[in-house]
């Protein structure tokens, strides 16, 4: 599967020079500008200047930060005195945000501060503050014997400022929990905007790999840092243990929300449509599902294929692909704007997602389809297994003609509601304090090295 991965990484990066080949720069001046540009990220975070580029140069000012605290109304617990169980969003309190990182941290955080569970908290010239403003919730928060602290966040943005934290939990004799979400950037570089995989490195080898603990995302990436851990033989802490747990799927006051008018068009025509969910990056194949749909365009299908998702990194090639597209408008629409009030608007009504990723965390468009009842066509990758099991239809990875044959057969089969189990995201929240309260990590550090020494990694048993 490595290989096929990076055979088509190579060739979407050939796609992406040839369209910068369009510009009018010679071929010296684009090759020194890239030596400089490497050049500038290696120095500046080897100088601890990493803020010039990652983005905390915008870092708020002490009275900023206390404006960008959300808000709550109604009853809110107390939260405990003790053995507290604290939660960083750091990162999306800077900076905010829509990406699927953004949306568990918002997602965790407001289900664990309404149940009493936990208290959201950022970082702020070393010292931890309330996310949310409420009177029964503190503006300052001390770290204090048996608190466990959970880096839920995207911290590796600014990844010096977390080992003194590291060091003050365990002086005041707290616990830190780290939080991985994928290791794409360390094994699929090619496939992550730079910004992302210069500085996610550090963070997992001087904070993460720092960490009492490691709750994951899913299964497959649990298994996949167990796999690197044995391959890279990186140390880590003689207690480590390593869960993991699955994320929710509702939206949060949709209902109430009209949706946009490209949306409302796009179901208002009689013709099926499929769609796809996740910003443009590469990792998200979606010149592939484009050659898929072109193929079964060609002979005469009029099925339509709605791309749902921002511009990302190492795109420029397929976003004029698209706006140039001869079906545009007709068969093929990119809605780069949208609200949750149109994917909630836009899942029930579409024949299936499509979701051609050839690497994920978790799959959050395949569980939010489950929780409208539609039907998912994903490629065929061990964690779309595991969250989608038996109610999801497979396709053969990075393979448009085996694509093409899943949404033919999803035009000419009946639509049925799709039953893959999806939880709340307070049920998520609930399995995740599960993990941290009771101490119910599937793996410690004497499995994981069984596993490095028998060198093969092992369906676990949950």
């Amino acid at each position: 599967m490595k290989e096929k991965i990076d055979a088509y990484l190579l060739d979407e990066l050939q796609r992406e020079l040839s369209e910068f080949e369009k510009y009018d720069v010679d071929v010296r001046t684009r090759f020194i500008y890239g030596k400089a540009l490497e050049l500038y990220w290696t120095l500046s975070r080897l100088l601890g200047l990493g803020r010039l580029h990652d983005g905390r140069w915008r870092k708020p000012d002490a009275a900023r930060a206390q404006a960008l605290r959300t808000p709550l109304e109604g009853e809110i617990p107390l939260p405990a005195e003790r053995d507290r169980l604290l939660i960083d969003m750091t990162a999306t309190h800077r900076f905010g945000g829509h990406s699927g990182v953004q949306r568990v941290v918002r997602e965790i955080a407001r289900a664990c501060v309404e149940s009493g569970e936990g208290l959201p908290v950022y970082l702020e010239e070393g010292r931890l503050y309330g996310q949310f403003k409420h009177d029964n919730l503190p503006d300052r928060v001390e770290l204090q014997s048996g608190d466990k602290l959970l880096l839920l966040d995207s911290g590796w943005g600014f990844v010096e400022e977390y080992p003194p934290l590291l060091n003050a939990a365990r002086e005041a004799g707290a616990e830190v929990v780290g939080c991985l979400y994928d290791l794409i950037p360390l094994r699929y570089s090619a496939a992550t905007a730079l910004k992302n995989s210069a500085p996610f490195a550090p963070w997992f080898e001087k904070v993460l790999l720092h960490c009492d603990s490691i709750v994951c995302i899913s299964q497959s990436v649990a298994q996949d840092l167990i796999a690197y851990l044995c391959e890279t033989r990186l140390a880590t802490p003689a207690n480590m243990r390593i869960g993991w747990w699955p994320l929710g799927a509702d939206f949060r006051v949709v209902a109430q929300e009209a949706p946009s008018k490209r949306a409302a068009q796009i179901t208002s025509a009689a013709t099926p449509f499929f769609m796809s969910v996740g910003t443009l990056e590469p990792r998200k194949a979606y010149p592939m599902a484009l050659d898929a749909f072109e193929l079964l365009w060609s002979e005469g299908c009029e099925a339509r294929y709605v791309i749902v998702g921002r511009a990302g990194w190492n795109t420029r090639a397929l976003q004029r692909r698209i706006r140039e597209h001869p079906e545009l408008g007709r068969r093929l629409f990119w809605l780069n704007d949208a609200t949750d009030a149109d994917l909630s608007y836009l899942y029930p009504q579409a024949r299936a997602l499509i979701f051609p990723s050839f690497a994920e965390g978790f799959g959050m468009p395949l569980v939010e389809a489950g929780h409208y009842g539609a039907r998912v066509i994903a490629s065929d990758i061990p964690v779309f297994r595991e969250v989608g099991g038996a109610a999801a239809v497979y396709f053969d990875l990075l393979d448009c003609q085996s694509l093409a044959v899943r949404v033919r057969e999803a035009l000419v089969e009946e639509k049925t509601p799709c039953r893959i189990p999806v939880a709340s995201w307070q049920a998520s929240a609930d399995a995740l304090i599960h993990i941290l309260r009771d101490d119910a990590y599937q793996i410690d550090i004497e499995a994981m090295r069984r596993l490095c020494a028998k060198d093969s990694i092992v369906e676990f048993q949950q």
